[in-house]
């Protein structure tokens, strides 16, 4: 795996794209409107995986089990998320808790990947590199 991460509207894409030739053919997107947890796992990259962790939480899933049971699948993905652990502290539960279950799921990638990747101002900074 390889996971890229970073503040929304930072160049995760962009960056994804150009660093390991990527098509738009080859993204798929979580949406807010994701139903059944229909990953399409045949694309090469995951994008805004801090969506799938929101709609696992709001279907009382553990992202971190859902990750693990499904690690066959991730295993050659390039995983691209939003940085949601920084700023104020989320006020409703539900929004503490999906920031949570997204941290843990990233340390558990993070730990599982190849080459981590932080993406700011479109400018990319490896974090760790096997």
């Amino acid at each position: 795996m390889i996971l890229v991460f970073g503040g929304a509207y930072n160049g995760k894409v962009n960056f994804v794209k150009e660093k390991f030739n990527i098509s738009n053919e080859d993204i798929f997107t979580v949406n807010d409107d994701l139903k059944d947890l229909n990953v399409d796992f045949s694309k090469k990259v995951i994008n805004n995986f801090h969506k799938l962790t929101y709609k696992l939480s709001l279907d009382n899933i553990d992202a971190l089990d859902y990750i693990i049971e499904n690690q066959e699948l991730f295993k050659n993905k390039i995983i691209v998320c939003d940085d949601i652990s920084q700023g104020i502290v989320p006020l409703k539960k539900e929004d503490r808790f999906w920031r949570e279950n997204t941290g843990r799921c990233l340390q558990y990638i993070g730990k599982n990947s190849e080459v981590i990747y932080r993406v700011f101002c479109g400018i990319p900074m490896v974090i760790n590199d096997e």
